[in-house]
């Protein structure tokens, strides 16, 4: 009788560990996050603008393997003006934009885009907290390219989305992220490298 409750005690135990730690060890499925990216963009093979392009990215993940998941998202991008200030003899300051010169060639000052993101991530782990990523999928673009506000280009479709980088995850479900991604919209592409956040739930 003894040695039956003894067994079965060490059973509920050796369970109760086995299973907490397996919990522990698993990772959530769901996580949301952000990043913000700096590069350039191209405009029907012209060199990449000079300005630069920045980048605002929000996602949603499902792992649906320990090494594979779906992402969706959605980016925003516009070119970044830079400006030329001086102060005059009264001590006053005044800023102009230096953009003057036109962007791809083409008299663009001003870049507008969006993308919608529906992709695959892959995850290679290094250890218990890095790991490398890679991304390949589809995106809805839309862009509008504009000289003195007034419109020039504009087009919207379905383009190329890829993405790589490394992550690391602390134990309390945030993570941190930095890669690299590329749009492809058509006649107009970005190149940038992000840095983000996450969070596992």
């Amino acid at each position: 009788m003894g040695t039956k409750i003894s067994f079965s005690l060490l059973l509920a135990v050796t369970s109760t560990f086995s299973l907490s730690l397996m919990a522990d060890t698993l990772r959530k499925p769901y996580s949301i996050g952000g990043h913000i990216a700096s590069g350039g963009a191209e405009f029907k093979g012209s060199e990449a603008d000079g300005d630069g392009i920045v980048q605002v990215y929000g996602f949603y993940n499902y792992d649906f393997t320990q090494n594979f998941a779906i992402e969706v998202g959605l980016n925003v991008g516009v070119d970044v003006d830079e400006w030329d200030c001086y102060e005059d003899r009264h001590d006053d300051w005044y800023c102009t934009t230096a953009n003057q010169d036109s962007l791809f060639g083409v008299g663009v000052d001003d870049v507008e885009y969006s993308n919608l993101v529906a992709a695959i991530k892959g995850v290679l782990p290094l250890n218990n907290r890095n790991s490398l990523y890679g991304k390949v999928g589809a995106q809805l673009y839309e862009y509008e390219l504009r000289s003195n506000r007034h419109l020039l280009f504009e087009d919207d479709g379905v383009g190329l989305y890829l993405a790589i980088g490394w992550q690391y995850e602390w134990g309390m479900g945030l993570g941190m992220s930095a890669g690299f991604e590329r749009y492809e919209m058509g006649s107009l592409e970005s190149t940038a490298a992000n840095v983000g956040i996450n969070y596992n739930f």
